[in-house]
């Protein structure tokens, strides 16, 4: 997926066509944004926004008790007005400091629930000081649960492509041959380099997150390989490698028939977890499978998961193999970025991030 390709597609383009028609009647107006609360860290994240003029607040998170009056929001089920931004927000943040450099005068924040529990919350933004009047918030609160709908609805959809795939192959982990928490250390360091790499590559915080999501599903094709091939602990034999490298294209097979039946062909989140899927046993040399694609041909999804499934193979235990030690791990790494095998730029993310890799393998180890 191209840089143009990333900005036009996915809920940020409605929010700034939503945006762009209020501001027709609240011309002071300049930014609504959407930020995904996720109870399982208790992070607060940013996902998706439009802003008018000045820069756009993106790959940011932060640990919501950090912020007692949006806990409040949250239990209180309530909205909230906030006429000076300057007097109000005192206290020394990212956030803050950032709503403070561009300007912003005014906020007016919503939570909003799936169900019973918070899913996200959206912002409203004003240049100007005590801009949302009851009579403003009134309408507002029509467009904020437009775009509730709409993320609820690009949820629900993620959310089935992931179930139908776990239900139609008995859960991924079954027969994944990594087992433990592979999956799972997989899904964070694909969403630690994606963040890693979203400058470079204009990638977005929606779809970091799909990535995320999608991740843990990269080898979802192996349900088609036979037991005696899939669980040896030796080498394979050319014949049994080559039926190995078969798992791509029925995974490849599985998907598609999930995305056909869910109507879904043509949804960008759709072709995320295709290129993961496809992808993630491409290497840059052109000596990869299926398709020997070249780096610059092989999709940034499955370019960065193959750099988390490199890194969790050779820093893990295995069936035929003992972890490495990191510093050899991460010279495994960088050799095959210099050989052009994996994006040097998404090695690079992960070798930077040495306190947030080290939390994923404590917080995740088998």
């Amino acid at each position: 997926m191209s840089r143009a390709e990333i900005e036009k597609s996915g809920l940020g383009q409605r929010i700034q066509r939503l945006h762009h028609i209020l501001r027709a009647r609240y011309p002071f107006l300049n930014r609504i944004a959407l930020a995904l609360y996720d109870p399982g860290s208790d992070l607060l994240k940013t996902f998706a926004s439009s802003t008018q003029g000045g820069q756009t607040l993106s790959h940011y998170e932060a640990p919501l008790s950090g912020v007692p009056s949006l806990q409040r929001l949250r239990d209180l089920r309530q909205a909230r007005v906030v006429d000076d931004i300057a007097a109000s927000f005192t206290a020394p943040t990212l956030h803050t400091d950032w709503l403070k450099t561009q300007h912003y005068r005014s906020s007016y924040t919503r939570p909003l629930y799936r169900g019973q529990d918070l899913a996200a919350f959206i912002f409203f933004d004003a240049d100007r000081p005590a801009a949302f009047s009851p009579e403003v918030t009134e309408v507002l609160d029509e467009f904020a649960d437009i775009i509730s709908q709409l993320y609820l609805l690009r949820l629900s959809a993620v959310q089935q492509l992931i179930g139908a795939v776990d239900i139609a192959t008995g859960l991924a982990r079954i027969r994944d041959v990594e087992t433990g928490y592979h999956l799972e250390r997989m899904a964070k360091y694909s969403r630690l380099i994606a963040r890693g790499v979203a400058e470079h590559y204009g990638l977005n915080d929606e779809h970091i997150e799909y990535l995320h999501l999608f991740a843990p599903l990269h080898d979802i094709g192996k349900v088609g390989i036979p037991d005696n091939i899939l669980l040896k602990p030796g080498a394979l034999s050319p014949e049994e490698w080559r039926q190995m490298q078969q798992h791509v294209q029925i995974g490849e097979e599985l998907v598609e028939h999930i995305i056909g039946d869910l109507g879904l062909g043509d949804d960008p989140v759709a072709d995320i977890m295709r290129q993961v899927v496809g992808g993630h046993h491409e290497r840059g040399n052109g000596s990869g499978y299926p398709r020997g694609l070249q780096m610059e041909q092989i999709p940034l999804p499955a370019r960065i998961v193959a750099v988390a499934d490199v890194f969790d193979a050779l820093s893990c235990s295995r069936p035929y193999k003992q972890a490495w030690p990191e510093a050899r791990c991460l010279e495994e790494l960088q050799r095959q970025a210099e050989q052009g095998l994996l994006d040097a730029h998404c090695v690079q993310a992960l070798i930077d991030a040495q306190e947030e890799r080290r939390n994923i393998q404590q917080r995740f180890a088998d």
